[in-house]
């Protein structure tokens, strides 16, 4: 292997290309399907990983749907006349703005429309400008407590402009793990003539594969910590948010479910990973309805897809994937990346020659990885039996 770029300081080889090749033609890399198919971060989020703590915001949005906080038999929605005072679970209160626009989902879903003109936060009320806005009947609510659908904000002409509604976003971070071993080989055996190439250039390819397994893994199941100067990074299973209870065999309802539950939390459904035995129960579900495409990121390679919702569903066999669960992959939320902080190179896996003399060659094979999760960005579907 040529060497690449001399810092000076230690003679360093890249070998992003490498890694490419790796996944593209070495069948024991097949079933690495995060580090395969995950994005990296630069690619998803439109900035790479600057420090060995990566941090980053989630932004929260507003939610459609709100709770009332009536009680015993609707308190103050107990007539169809009442316009003030009109009680709003507490979490709720604060989120509401004058202006906005509700329909109730209460009694006999009679669809009332009202539009907030005062909200008191402390005491978690409401005042609205008319029963039954826009000809929609004035209902009387009589359920302890029910939804109401917000269907978007109503501001008067030439009025000033509205009170803020700040939601402060959530502050999320994940550390670079450091990922290394040594290709060793005497001097003897590397000065023989092997038949199969440069044995070092042979150990150095099997160190990286390792690296490369042990890398996969970590997206899935690492753990976030920093002890000293020791950091590891926290995988998809520690950061995701939706989940999804199959508690039996998997049938196409439970699937769905867990579809439907990702896409409900605002996620994409990109792809599926699981084990081999949880994707061959996927496929034997859609039957005849599994087709391959060629892929549209990674050249050369072809995926099994199911449509489901009208979209194409990768399935992704996974070796590091616990038996009984599946993960439903956004991709445009979950991507892995080195660091790329430092003058002369980043944290993609590269050669670092540490040893060589008559008697024997050291070369270090290191990566400095982490993980991103976004909004969740997965949906863990468990329990199947």
């Amino acid at each position: 292997m040529s060497k690449l770029l001399t810092t000076g300081v230690r003679e360093r080889e890249d070998l992003s290309d490498v890694v490419d090749t790796l996944m593209l033609n070495h069948d024991d890399m097949q079933m690495l399907s995060f580090v395969r198919q995950l994005p990296s971060i630069s690619e998803a989020f439109g900035k790479g990983v600057m420090d060995e703590k990566h941090e980053w915001f989630d932004d929260e949005a507003r939610p459609m749907t709100f709770l009332s906080g009536v009680s015993g038999s609707g308190l103050l929605w107990h007539t169809n006349s009442v316009t003030a005072l009109l009680t709003i679970d507490a979490a709720y209160t604060a989120l509401l703005r004058v202006g906005d626009m509700f329909v109730l989902m209460g009694h006999a879903n009679q669809e009332e429309v009202v539009r907030i003109t005062a909200i008191n936060v402390a005491g978690n009320t409401v005042t609205v400008g008319a029963r039954g806005h826009g000809g929609t009947t004035a209902a009387i609510q009589t359920e302890a407590a029910f939804n109401m659908k917000y269907i978007g904000n109503a501001q008067d002409e030439d009025s000033d402009v509205m009170d803020s509604n700040y939601q402060a976003p959530s502050e999320l971070y994940n550390y670079c793990q450091t990922l290394e071993d040594v290709a060793g080989v005497s001097g003897t055996i590397r000065r023989s003539k092997m038949v199969a190439g440069d044995v070092h250039d042979n150990s150095v390819i099997k160190k990286l594969k390792e690296l490369l397994k042990q890398l996969n893994s970590a997206l899935v199941e690492g753990i976030r910590d920093k002890t000293g100067t020791v950091a590891t990074m926290g995988g998809i299973r520690e950061f995701l948010t939706t989940t999804s209870n199959v508690g039996g065999a998997l049938t196409l309802a439970k699937f769905y479910t867990a579809v439907v539950a990702h896409i409900d939390a605002g996620l994409f459904p990109h792809a599926i990973h699981a084990n081999a035995t949880v994707i061959a129960t996927i496929e034997q579900l859609f039957n005849t309805g599994v087709r391959t495409v060629p892929s549209d990121k990674k050249g050369g390679q072809s995926i099994n897809v199911v449509a489901i919702m009208g979209h194409d569903v990768q399935l992704h066999v996974d070796r590091d994937m616990r038996s009984g669960e599946f993960l439903i992959m956004d991709y445009n939320r979950v991507a892995y990346g080195p660091l790329e902080g430092g003058k002369h190179e980043d944290g993609n896996f590269a050669t670092y020659l540490v040893e060589q003399t008559g008697k024997k060659t050291k070369t270090q094979v290191l990566g400095q990885y982490t993980c991103r999760v976004s909004n969740g960005g997965a949906t863990k579907a468990y329990g199947i039996t």
